[in-house]
C-alpha cells in the first residue's frame, strides 16, 4: 500500500495491482473499502493495470476533519490520477462510488475516462422536494428527508453500531458466511463518526439525473436481483447514457449490493469483458 497526500493535508491510501495496459481506478462505497475488491481483482488476473484505493477517513486512508462532501472526494480523485500520471483510465464507482464519479464527471468532464462502470446506485436516493412521486419510483429513491436524518441521527446515538450492523446486512444476500460478514463490518467500522454521518447526509441528498446524458463514454450498469436498490433503478440510468450497457445480477451471482464480494469470478468475468470489449485486449 501507498499513499499520497491531499491539498488540504489527509492522506489517502492506494494500492496498484497488474501491469496491463489498461488500467482501471475502484471507487468504493460509504463506509466500505478498497480491501472488498480483493478477491475481484485476483479473479481479474493481470490483464488490466488495477488502482485501488480508501477515501479519505476510510479504510486505512488518514482522518480528516474536513472534506466530508462528495465534491471532496471528487477532487481526491481527481488528485489520485494526477499523483499516478494516469491520462486516461476505466473508473468503476460503488453505490456513493458512483456519486463520486458523477461529481468528477460535472467538475472535470470526462477527457480521462475511458469508460465507466457503475454498480448498484440511484441517480437520486432521497426525496428531495422537486423529484415527482412518479418519477421517485421510477429512480429508485430509497428514503425521505425523515429517513436520512433519523439514520444520521443514528449513526451519532448511542446504538451506531447496531445501526451500522442492521445496515450492512440489509445489504447482502442471506447466503454470506458468518466470517465474511464479521470481516465486511470490521472494515465498515472504520469510518468514524461523525465524518461518516456528514458524508452520508451529503450523499443521499444529491440528484445526478442531469449528469448522466452527459456521459459520453461506453458505460456498464449493474443492479442485483435481490438488492435494496431496485433493480429498475439501474435500467433507468442505463436508459439515460447513451449506449449504456445493463447486467442484473441474480440472487446466485451475488445479485444484492455486493456483487463483486459474494461472487467475485461471475462479477469479474462481467467487467472484463466489458473493459476489453471496449479495448484492445492486451497478447497473453
Amino acid at each position: 500500500m501507498t499513499d499520497f497526500i491531499t491539498r488540504d493535508g489527509c492522506s489517502i491510501t492506494y494500492r496498484v495491482t497488474g501491469a496491463g495496459e489498461q488500467t482501471l481506478v475502484i471507487l468504493p462505497g460509504w463506509s466500505q473499502t478498497a480491501a472488498m475488491f480483493d478477491r475481484t481483482i485476483e479473479a481479474l488476473g493481470r490483464d488490466l493495470r488495477v488502482v485501488s484505493y480508501d477515501h479519505r477517513n476510510h479504510g486505512e486512508s488518514g482522518r480528516s476533519d474536513g472534506g466530508a462532501r462528495i465534491a471532496s472526494l471528487a477532487a481526491d480523485l481527481d488528485e489520485l490520477l494526477g499523483q499516478l500520471g494516469i491520462e486516461k483510465a476505466h473508473l468503476l464507482g460503488h453505490s456513493m462510488g458512483c456519486s463520486v464519479l458523477w461529481s468528477y464527471i460535472d467538475r472535470f468532464g470526462t477527457d480521462r475516462i475511458q469508460s465507466t462502470v457503475l454498480v448498484d446506485q440511484p441517480s437520486v436516493c432521497a426525496l428531495v422536494p422537486w423529484l415527482e412521486p412518479a418519477d421517485a419510483a421510477e429512480v429508485g429513491a430509497i428514503m425521505d428527508f425523515a429517513g436520512a436524518d433519523a439514520f444520521a441521527r443514528a449513526l451519532l446515538g448511542p446504538d451506531s453500531d447496531q445501526a451500522r450492523a442492521d445496515f450492512l446486512t440489509s445489504m447482502l444476500t442471506p447466503d454470506i458466511s458468518a466470517d465474511d460478514y464479521a470481516w465486511m463490518l470490521a472494515e465498515n467500522m472504520k469510518l468514524p463518526m461523525p465524518f461518516g454521518a456528514k458524508l452520508l447526509l451529503d450523499h443521499v441528498t444529491q440528484d445526478w439525473r442531469d449528469v448522466l446524458p452527459r456521459i459520453d463514454v461506453p458505460t456498464l450498469v449493474t443492479g442485483g436481483a435481490v438488492s435494496h436498490v431496485a433493480a429498475s433503478s439501474q435500467e433507468w440510468i442505463a436508459a439515460q447514457i447513451p449506449g449504456a450497457k445493463l447486467v442484473v445480477f441474480s440472487r446466485e451471482d451475488g445479485g444484492a449490493h455486493f456483487p463483486f464480494y459474494e461472487q467475485p469470478k461471475a462479477f469479474a468475468k462481467v467487467l472484463e469483458d466489458f473493459i476489453f470489449a471496449n479495448t484492445r485486449r492486451p497478447h497473453r
